[in-house]
Formats: structure tokens, C-alpha cells, sequence
């Protein structure tokens, strides 16, 4: 199974966008698993549903940052490599999917319980969200084997 496979999987399992990006990479970017569950958690709807960055955006954000990032702050060289592949991230996510924003991308106010049900029941969290981790994870996995 591939990555695209993987991920969609852990979606369907009931993981948030984020966390199955972050799941599907956790073992190739030396994470534990259950560390890289828990620290996507917030990341989902938006970060805590809050609209923002999607949270398939927010997880490949983390793992170019694990794999092309570094834990020196003088190494500007990594930090502007990871910056460049993120913006790449960025940019071709918005041009496929029309936007970066969660709340653009779902049209739902998920802080709001009545419209976070209304979400549910469309089953935006079913049909929608596995598109938008398909796409972020195919752009991620483009980014990575550029290398």
C-alpha cells in the first residue's frame, strides 16, 4: 500500500486530516507513531476547528519540517529550504483546491455545534476531507522524491 493509500485509510479510520498525513510519514521521519498522533490532534478543522490552515496542509507542513528542517537555528540554509518546499506546499494545494483555509475549503463554522453537525450529516468529513488529505499527501510526496 502507498502512502496515498495509507493515509486515506487512516482517514476513513477516523483520524483527522493532519493526524493521517502525520501517521502515514511518522516511522520514514524517525517519529513514533503515537507522538505524531497526538502532537496533530489540534490540527484538525482548521487547528481545533478553528478554519485556518487545513489540517492536511498543517501535517505536510510538519513533515517537510522533519525531513528537510533542522534543529540548529544557524542552519539557514535548512530553514530556508524548508520554508521554499512549505511555500511550494502552499501554493500548489491552493491552485488545486482553490485554497489553503479550512473554513473555504469546508463551508461549515465547526466551533459552532450546529454546524458542526450540519457537517456531519452533509458527510463533508467523509466525502470531502479524504480528497483534501489525497491532495496534500500527492503534493507532499512530489515534494520529497524532487530530492
Amino acid at each position: 500500500m502507498n502512502k496515498l493509500e495509507i493515509a486515506s485509510e487512516y482517514m476513513k479510520k477516523g483520524y483527522n486530516c493532519a493526524q493521517s498525513i502525520i501517521k502515514a510519514y511518522a516511522n520514514e521521519v524517525g517519529m513514533k507513531e503515537e507522538d505524531a498522533i497526538r502532537m496533530a490532534s489540534a490540527l484538525g478543522g482548521g487547528v481545533g476547528r478553528n478554519g485556518l490552515i487545513c489540517g492536511a496542509v498543517s501535517g505536510a507542513a510538519l513533515i517537510i519540517g522533519m525531513k528537510f528542517g533542522s534543529t540548529d537555528p544557524a542552519n539557514f540554509q535548512a530553514k530556508e529550504k524548508a520554508y521554499n518546499k512549505t511555500n511550494e506546499l502552499l501554493e500548489r494545494f491552493s491552485a488545486e483546491n482553490k485554497s489553503v483555509l479550512c473554513k473555504e475549503l469546508i463551508p461549515y463554522d465547526m466551533k459552532n455545534p450546529e454546524e458542526l453537525k450540519k457537517a456531519r450529516e452533509a458527510g463533508v468529513f467523509a466525502k470531502q476531507c479524504p480528497l483534501y488529505v489525497l491532495s496534500s499527501e500527492r503534493i507532499l510526496e512530489s515534494i520529497i522524491s524532487s530530492e
